[in-house]
């Protein structure tokens, strides 16, 4: 691959272009899914390819790919980069004095203890049959059980007319597990997940038997609780359901295109955001995290980058333009799915750094609240206006763990919400997590309990 993408590089309409960067990839992907006992899915899909981005006139870029990998489809690709790069230059009028960084050549590979090619496809599919079979084992009340394995084996090639040349191969596994149980016309949901970076070894510390039984009963014991009160509450948020909210309601908005667009952290560098025992940072370097990157899609390194410390706003998430927009450095967030689309600025694994308490004595603290665990998603704004289900919770009445809740929602402004944060967990918990901002991502998300103030809306009264 690095033959093609050197030899386009070389070519005279590659020095037209103020900028040349070059993404080339292989990837192969499985996908098994298992629902009540039934083979749904198996499919084993490979794709290869390569993206070129051309920047022209220091203001403008253009991007092009394709899956034909001759030389002459890849100078079309490169040559309809500079044009389209072109093209568009008239339309703008801001320079991008973009910072010159710096020259990498590296050769990295993900540690896998556990190859996939080690196993037979029939050794694959008993993933989540295995998750399915723990998951009936719970009852007769276990009436849908969908399990979906999926891994990711990727070979990522980038090469700059800067002279950075770099080859990256990671292979990612996950395991999702959805469960719903039913008694006289009550459905209770619940559903976790397993993901890293790295083989099949992921299964060695939690099997997907263990898994999926852990799930079903999740459920089957949620048709004995009552419904959620609904109201303001002081809850500890545990980290299935704080990796939710850190990613989509805090993160988001700390992505330097959408704090720039108006979002709710745009103008706010350097003043007071959250509460003062909160440290939010970015970190592409953390092992085993599915959003471990050494290097970025524009061949930037992926270092810890602070973005809130003690509660103030020290940095946003940065690509190389909206760095130079900005007048500071990129902090390799630059990330594309695939070599056939755009890098955009993607967070890699968020985390919030722990703290001194454990969740005991979180609990004790509390005379009436609740303690909040499991997520079902939800939706943010750029604002960090947000709406998130919850799986399930406990009332905690003078600092003791009560009755258990089925789940419901919680909404509210992430901003003022971190704001209330009293106590932060002592043990952080790398969860996997997934984001569909206009193309998919896996990323990481490194997150303990938190104690704050949030409006719950349940239908308990």
């Amino acid at each position: 691959m690095f033959e093609l993408l050197e030899k386009c590089v070389e070519t005279k309409a590659a020095q037209e272009a103020d900028l040349m960067q070059l993404r080339g990839q292989t990837r192969t992907m499985k996908t098994c899914t298992v629902r009540n006992g039934v083979i749904e899915e198996f499919s084993d899909i490979s794709l290869d390819g390569f993206g070129v981005r051309a920047f022209v006139d220091n203001k403008s870029w253009g991007f092009s790919s394709t899956n034909t990998l001759d030389l002459e489809s890849a100078k079309r690709t490169l040559e309809n980069s500079i044009k389209l790069a072109k093209a568009s230059s008239h339309l703008k009028t801001q320079e991008l004095k973009l910072e010159p960084v710096k020259q990498h050549i590296a050769d990295v590979s993900t540690p896998v203890k556990k190859p996939i090619q080690d196993f037979s496809p029939e050794e694959i599919v008993e993933i989540p049959l295995e998750a399915y079979k723990g998951a009936k084992k719970v009852g007769t009340q276990i009436a849908d059980v969908k399990a979906t394995y999926i891994n990711i084996e990727d070979e990522k090639y980038f090469l700059s007319s800067e002279g950075t040349r770099i080859h990256q191969k990671a292979t990612r596994v996950l395991l999702f597990v959805n469960v719903m149980a039913k008694r006289n016309g009550l459905l209770c949901p619940t559903s976790e997940n397993l993901g890293h970076t790295g083989g099949l070894e992921i299964f060695d510390e939690t099997s997907p038997y263990s898994l999926g039984r852990n799930v079903a009963e999740n459920a089957a014991k949620l048709l004995k609780a009552k419904a959620p009160p609904s109201g303001k509450f002081h809850v500890i948020v545990h980290p299935t359901l704080c990796a939710t909210l850190l990613h989509e309601a805090i993160g988001h908005p700390l992505e330097a295109d959408l704090a720039m667009a108006g979002g709710g952290f745009s103008d706010h560098i350097g003043e007071l955001v959250s509460s003062k025992l909160i440290t939010i940072y970015d970190d592409g370097q953390v092992k085993g995290g599915l959003g471990y990157f050494p290097y970025d899609d524009e061949g930037v390194e992926c270092k810890r980058t602070v973005l809130i410390e003690n509660g103030v706003l020290r940095s946003f998430m940065h690509d190389r333009s909206s760095a130079a927009l900005s007048n500071v450095s990129p902090t390799g967030n630059s990330h594309a799915w695939d070599y056939g689309v755009e890098p955009l600025i993607r967070q890699t694994n968020i985390g919030i750094e722990a703290g001194d308490y454990s969740l005991e004595e979180m609990i004790e603290d509390v005379k009436e609240g609740l303690l909040l665990e499991g997520t079902f998603g939800g939706q943010a704004d750029v604002n960090a206006d947000f709406t998130f289900g919850f799986q399930k919770a406990k009332w905690v009445r003078k600092g003791r763990l009560a009755e258990e809740l089925r789940g419901a929602n919680v909404a509210g402004n992430a901003i003022e919400v971190f704001k209330t944060i009293d106590a932060v967990g002592k043990e952080a918990v790398l969860r996997p997590g997934a984001c569909g901002k206009s193309q998919f991502a896996v990323q990481g998300r490194v997150v303990p309990a938190i104690r704050c103030e949030i409006p719950v809306g349940g239908t308990g009264g």
